[in-house]
């Protein structure tokens, strides 16, 4: 799957839902990672003109919550 089809495949049957950047990497191309960006800094998730927040947002979601310690994400539907 290309990686930035990702997020937007796990959240095309729910209006919300919490991802772990474990569960987020497991689905990407050849053992891909999530930039090191990604994981220290949470506006990485949230910055509008990034390739990968694009994604979700071109299917109506947005990135509600950021948890640098556990590594969770939290999508809602807009």
């Amino acid at each position: 799957m290309n990686d930035f089809l990702v997020i937007p495949t796990l959240l095309a049957k729910t209006t919300n839902l919490q991802l772990s950047f474990a569960e987020i990497e497991a689905q990407m191309n050849h053992n891909h990672m999530l930039p090191e960006l990604a994981k220290t800094y949470s506006a990485w998730w949230t910055k509008k003109e990034h390739s990968f927040s694009s994604g979700w947002a071109a299917y109506g979601y947005q990135v509600d919550k950021v948890d640098l310690v556990n590594q969770l994400v939290f999508f809602s539907k807009k």
